[in-house]
């Protein structure tokens, strides 16, 4: 039979005083996790905040952007009439000529341009007005679709 030496008896010591301390800590983590359940953070440390003698000055460094640009494509006999934010032209070769306008005065990189196509509309002019904002380098193109519900709702 083996006598155990001092050195194993304190190492048993060290691993048997360590689990209770383990269980301590974790039924505290459990008891502040259930304490803390239903509590809005906000209200535990309500705070009176008291007014500014400076106020503080708000400065734009990029102007704001430009809005949409809505360009309606709508047949009217046997001629396509586009109308662009709500100011009406004959032809697409008159919207082209205003496109070209904006292009000029660099506004078209900044804004959407939105495409509202009327039923009759041929698609070789619908793709020309898209040709139209494309080479005139608008930020995006985008076509306007009807809300239509769905099916079976």
């Amino acid at each position: 039979m083996k006598i155990p030496r001092y050195v194993d008896r304190m190492q048993q010591g060290n691993e048997q005083a360590m689990t209770p301390m383990i269980d301590v800590v974790f039924l505290l983590l459990i008891f502040f996790v259930c304490a803390s359940i239903g509590q809005v953070p906000e209200l535990l440390m309500a705070t009176e905040l008291a007014g500014g003698d400076v106020a503080a000055e708000t400065t734009d460094d990029e102007p704001p952007p430009l809005g949409e640009l809505w360009i309606k494509l709508q047949r009217t006999g046997d001629v396509t009439t586009v109308e662009l934010n709500s100011v009406q032209h004959p032809d697409l070769d008159a919207f082209e000529g205003v496109v070209r306008g904006l292009v000029e005065a660099e506004a078209a990189s900044e804004m959407p341009a939105v495409l509202d196509i009327g039923p009759a509309v041929p698609m070789g002019d619908v793709i020309r007005a898209y040709d139209i904002c494309a080479s005139a380098g608008f930020a995006t193109i985008n076509f306007a679709t009807d809300d239509v519900p769905a099916v079976g709702k």
